[in-house]
């Protein structure tokens, strides 16, 4: 009997274990998503010590327990007019092959779950930053439901990763 309820449970397993979990973060107006994985952590900040000659998007780095973190201002870099002010914004650490940096979002929210099949290819975009870190959008969740439809714009961290490496060399 028990092996009845072993294949009962197949694709329920099957089903959870293809979810991939994204925190969700606000700016703008927008909602977006990044993979859980890659999220170091999650931390408030009102100081970072500013760096010469960088792009204006890296506001500086934080000393995080001797590591030394870019802090990026995500909507700087996608073209944003003005800074999140940093006392009320919240910072996504995020480590990615050994390589930390902090994104400046205006609030994070919660976590969703989304199965393959409402994750969309990227729409073109153009070349604008914020057509190039979009990997995804996502069509389900808490961000889609209270919202009233809308979707989940999922970053590519990596892309970010490689603007900010761009700009020290």
């Amino acid at each position: 009997m028990s092996s009845d309820y072993a294949v009962l449970d197949a694709p329920r397993a099957e089903a959870e274990a293809a979810r991939q979990e994204f925190l969700t973060c606000r700016l703008g107006g927008e909602h977006y998503g990044i993979d859980i994985l890659k999220v170091q952590e999650i931390r408030e900040i009102d100081l970072v010590t500013r760096v010469p000659h960088v792009a204006p998007y890296v506001r500086g780095v934080i000393n995080l327990r001797g590591a030394i973190v870019p802090i990026v201002d995500l909507g700087l870099l996608f073209g944003f007019p003005e800074p999140l002010p940093l006392e009320k914004a919240s910072v996504i650490v995020l480590n990615v092959d050994h390589r930390m940096v902090g994104l400046v979002v205006a609030g994070v929210s919660d976590v969703v779950a989304l199965a393959e099949h409402e994750i969309l290819p990227p729409p073109e975009l153009g070349d604008r930053a914020i057509g190039r870190a979009i990997q995804g959008i996502g069509t389900r969740g808490a961000a889609t439901q209270e919202e009233g439809g809308a979707s989940l714009l999922l970053l590519d961290v990596h892309y970010v990763l490689r603007r900010v490496r761009e700009e020290r060399e």
